[in-house]
Parts: C-alpha cells; sequence; structure tokens
C-alpha cells in the first residue's frame, strides 16, 4: 500500500508537523504497518517527524514565477507525476483549503489545488480529505471549492462550520475530531481548562486571582490578535497589552516562557518566534524557546504550570498532557476544540 500525503508541513508550524504525524499514525492502523508513505511538502529537506517507511518529496510548483526555478519545476513536475501513478490513495489536507479571513500574509493557491486535483482524476485515483478546515469569506470561492472536492472518495472536516458549508455545496463531508488529541496514549480527557476568555477581552485582571508564586507560565500568543484592527495604533496597543502582562508575572516572582508554535520562514506575520522576541528582557525569569522540537518537549514533559494558550494546538497539547491553561480565543475554530473538550468533560 503506497499513499501520497499532499500536507502543509512547509511552514515550520508545530500544529501542520503534529497533524502529519498522528494522521500517519491513524492510517497505520487502519491499513497496516507495512505501509509506504510519499509525504509532499515544500520543506522537504527537513522534516520534524522522520520514519523508515516516509519519503518527503517537494512540491509542484515551487516559486513559479522565478526563473531560476525552471529545471527544479520540471523535475518536481515528474515526481510528482510518478509519485501520483505508483500511489492507492491520494490524501489532501491543509490546515485551512480557504483561510481568506486570516491575518497573515501567505495565502493558500486554489488554482493549484484544482490543478492538482485534476490529475490525480485524471489518473483515477481514490482521493480523500483528510480533517480539513475552510474559513471562507469571499463568496467568488465558492465555485473553486466545488471543483476542488468534487468525485471524492471521502471528506472529514475538523469543525461544525466547515461540514455546513460543505453542505450547502452538496458535498458530504464527516465532522473528525483533530488527529493531535491522538498524540498522548494516557490522555484521560479531564478538563484543564481553568479560564475561557475572547483574545480582545484579556487582560492581567484574569490572573489576579490565580496563586502561582515561583511557577513557570507560558505565552503561546500569535501576532494581530489581541487588538480588533490591524494598523499601526491596534499593533502598539496589543505589545502594550503583553508587555503589561510580562511585568505584571515578573513582578509575582512567576516566570516566563515565551513559547512560539510557528517559526514561518518566510511569512513574518505568521512568524511567532520573530513576534515573542519583541518581549525579552534582561533577566532570568523571561526567555524564549528556540525551536519546534524544544516547543514540543516542553508539553510532554510538563515544564510549564500554567499555559496562555492563544494557538489551536497549545490548548490541544495542554489538555492532553494535562497542562492548566486559560484559553484565549481569536476564532471558530478554537471556540469549538474547547466546547468538544467541555463535552467530554461533562460526558465523564
Amino acid at each position: 500500500m503506497i499513499i501520497s500525503i499532499f500536507a502543509s508541513i512547509w511552514a515550520q508550524n508545530l500544529w501542520d508537523e503534529l497533524i502529519l504525524k498522528n494522521e500517519i499514525k491513524l492510517l497505520e492502523n487502519e491499513y497496516g504497518k507495512k505501509t509506504k508513505f510519499i509525504v509532499f511538502s515544500y520543506d522537504y529537506k527537513n522534516p520534524f517527524y522522520k520514519k523508515s517507511n516516509i519519503v518527503y518529496k517537494e512540491y509542484f510548483p515551487v516559486w513559479i514565477k522565478n526563473p531560476r526555478n525552471i529545471f527544479k519545476n520540471i523535475y518536481n513536475f515528474f515526481v510528482f507525476i510518478i509519485s501520483v501513478i505508483k500511489s492507492d490513495l491520494i490524501i489532501i489536507w491543509w490546515g485551512g483549503i480557504i483561510y481568506d479571513n486570516e491575518k497573515q500574509t501567505t495565502k493558500n493557491p486554489l488554482n493549484q489545488w484544482i490543478f492538482r486535483t485534476n490529475i490525480f482524476r485524471f489518473f483515477r485515483k481514490k482521493i480523500e480529505f483528510f480533517a480539513v478546515w475552510l474559513n471562507i469569506k469571499d463568496d467568488s470561492n465558492f465555485d473553486k471549492i466545488k471543483k476542488i472536492f468534487s468525485k471524492v472518495y471521502k471528506i472529514t472536516v475538523r469543525d461544525v462550520y466547515s461540514n455546513k458549508v460543505l453542505d450547502n455545496l452538496w458535498i458530504k463531508s464527516e465532522i473528525v475530531q483533530d488527529p493531535v488529541f491522538n498524540e498522548n496514549i494516557n490522555y484521560k480527557k479531564n478538563s484543564c481548562l481553568i479560564k475561557k476568555i475572547k483574545s480582545f477581552d484579556f487582560s492581567i485582571n484574569d490572573l489576579d486571582w490565580i496563586e502561582l508564586k515561583w511557577k513557570k507560565v507560558a505565552l503561546a500568543f500569535r501576532k494581530w490578535y489581541l487588538s480588533d484592527k490591524e494598523d499601526k495604533l491596534n499593533t502598539q496597543f496589543e505589545e502594550w497589552k503583553i508587555n503589561e502582562l510580562i511585568n505584571y508575572i515578573i513582578k509575582e516572582w512567576w516566570e516566563v516562557i515565551l513559547l512560539p508554535h510557528s517559526f514561518h520562514k518566510t511569512d513574518l506575520i505568521a512568524n511567532d518566534y520573530k513576534f515573542l522576541s519583541r518581549f525579552l528582557r534582561i533577566t532570568e525569569k523571561i526567555r524564549i524557546i528556540n525551536s519546534m522540537d524544544e516547543v514540543y518537549s516542553k508539553y510532554i514533559y510538563k515544564e510549564m504550570d500554567l499555559v496562555l494558550a492563544m494557538r489551536l494546538h497549545s490548548i490541544i497539547l495542554s489538555q492532553v498532557y494535562s497542562i492548566p491553561f486559560i484559553w484565549i480565543s481569536y476564532s471558530n475554530k478554537t471556540d469549538e476544540v474547547l466546547k468538544n473538550i467541555e463535552k467530554e468533560d461533562t460526558i465523564k
């Protein structure tokens, strides 16, 4: 069995890498440990998750408007075609097929996905969309969505909104749990949420009742979600808000860990490391984590006493590794994950 996976794992984002890891684990359980995987990525030389049955290939096209990439793209095209022909199943997941209200500079190329899925259909390949997330604001994109999702074997999505979007287009899909919930085999589903707050409303007053003297507090923040506009004034307000928060934590004799989940090489708006580096101080009480591997280990070994969780997978990792967290929600996708966590806890 050979499965080709077209994934969003080129952006140096811990979220994407852990989805791939747990997706492969689920597929191995379904199709057997001898299954071979061809994973397409833009950063194919530096994979986060390595196994002997996984081969990483570079996407076609790569920066096609750059003349220097012409021979690379010719080579990648033939690798792409050969890999598709060899595959028994094509799996597609892309954090969001469309996220046209996300505050970052990288946009998803829908025309490329139309091209790729047409190639898959030409070779009569079985196509599955796995745990995708849609967030559509531009009505003109609906026709493209129909073309991408037509004539496929199976579609699963991660939220009710995505399910409704596809249902309105007469496309059947099923809602599945985020695969990163499978990260910890000892996960007991006990809610670790201690408070929930809308991102624009978050302030130091949300911490003044918590007794955490001499404890470690992690900030998993991303840019432009503590203010409601994308102009310079609101950016300054957001930075003031975070500085005030850090000063409060340090004053209370807590230690601050800046916990970036994204180390994006080209999209500086999505790069948490660049953003959080602005808030470093000359003190032992605050430090920033420098790699995805180290961020990951902080959750696994429970090296934080409290996480201020804004990133979606900061919420999930805090939950599955039983680390208390304050949920700072900035979108429907984080709202829905929290509803499921609270629902599980209520059922238990």
